[in-house]
């Protein structure tokens, strides 16, 4: 909304978008800090602060019309994104204990804080945008992240035991992804989903416009997603997952592309709700199995490159489905959800291809 409102940008607010987005494919260089940094809370900490001022600096140098120093900033701002996500759910495992039943519980509420940033986020940086103008908005979001840099450090400190093996290499990090059996498998659903995943706010505008819906019924299909992506992330919070980590995200991954089909039965508001929040339940299950993944199947002292690593790369491919969606809006939904289905499915046919590989049963939780 800022770089609209600022003349000398132009068409180049999707260049200041990507700045902020495409530096998450940098989370495998940052990554083994985590893992090698004894205090983990301070360089979480860090990373928050350096986001919120990063983020509010590129508001000032855009509002001076300095478009490309503000987007230095986001390319600063947007580095920090894998580290205050996948960086923070890797402490998880320790702060959760050994119970695997506390452990799949505290995924689950990691995937609610997920869920609701994502419904809250873009609400308050509308309300605050409408009410106090665009600038402010973005400075009130970079003070909620310095706010949240701060709460970091009254985390429990958790002396990690894990260090045998780790090793400060970003190429380590990508590599363990694709070695590991269980995790090769998470990384390819998660990544491949994520692409038509990202894509659903253009999905549900092509949806409503060939259902001949009104146009405001595009933030209601989105509203639907949301709402069934917190409810599934709250069942699985009362009701942790249970079973092999691996087995998990397979068959979770298998409900998102039965979900992803059903959006060609959209052609009434109300179905169309429903298969969006559906859509959205699925999403939020798979991404809580994916979490269990990503603890089970970590090496020892990598735990932080690998979330932080599939974090980015997650992100990456949201942002490359929420692109590509564009360019194949005239297409209409159906076709969009048609090519969302095969992704998602073709995402469990690499999965299912490996399964010759066995698990290591002892990484398993």
């Amino acid at each position: 909304m800022l770089a609209a409102q600022t003349v000398s940008v132009g068409a180049g607010t999707g260049i200041l978008a990507a700045c902020l987005t495409l530096p998450h494919l940098a989370g495998p260089l940052v990554a083994p800090l985590l893992d090698r940094w004894t205090a983990k809370r301070a360089l979480l900490a860090t990373a928050g602060v350096v986001y919120g001022v990063a983020l509010l600096g590129a508001a000032i140098l855009l509002v001076s019309s300095l478009v490309w120093a503000s987007a230095g900033c986001l390319v600063v701002a947007g580095a920090m994104g894998p580290m205050l996500t996948g960086g923070l759910s890797s402490r998880l495992s320790d702060l959760a204990g050994r119970s695997s039943r506390t452990a799949r519980r505290v995924q689950g509420m990691d995937a609610l804080t997920y869920g609701i940033g994502a419904s809250i986020g873009p609400a308050f940086v509308g309300v605050s945008a409408a009410a106090f103008g665009p600038f402010s908005a973005i400075g009130a979001t970079a003070v909620v992240a310095i706010i949240g840099a701060a709460l970091i450090l009254t985390l429990p400190r958790v002396v990690d035991g894990k260090k045998e093996g780790t090793t400060a290499n970003p190429w380590r990090a990508v590599s363990v992804l694709f070695r590991e059996p269980g995790l090769f498998r998470t990384t390819i659903i998660t990544a491949i989903t994520a692409i038509p995943l990202g894509a659903m706010p253009l999905i549900a505008v092509a949806s409503a416009e060939q259902a001949r819906m009104p146009a405001a019924n595009t933030a209601g299909l989105m509203t639907a997603f949301g709402v069934g992506n917190l409810l599934a992330s709250l069942g699985v919070i009362m009701v942790p997952l249970r079973g092999e980590a691996n087995r998990l995200v397979i068959r979770t991954g298998a409900v998102v592309a039965a979900t992803f089909g059903l959006g060609l039965l959209v052609t009434w508001p109300p179905i169309g709700y429903v298969v969006f929040a559906l859509i959205g339940a699925a999403s939020g299950v798979l991404f809580t199995a994916s979490l269990a993944a990503r603890s089970a199947y970590s090496p020892p002292g990598a735990a932080g490159q690998v979330f932080i690593s599939m974090a980015g790369i997650k992100v990456a491919c949201s942002s490359s489905g929420a692109a590509l969606a564009g360019a194949f809006l005239p297409i209409g939904g159906f076709a969009m959800f048609a090519i969302a289905t095969v992704f998602a499915f073709g995402a469990l046919g690499i999965a299912a291809l490996d399964r010759r590989r066995p698990l290591d049963p002892a990484t398993d939780v």
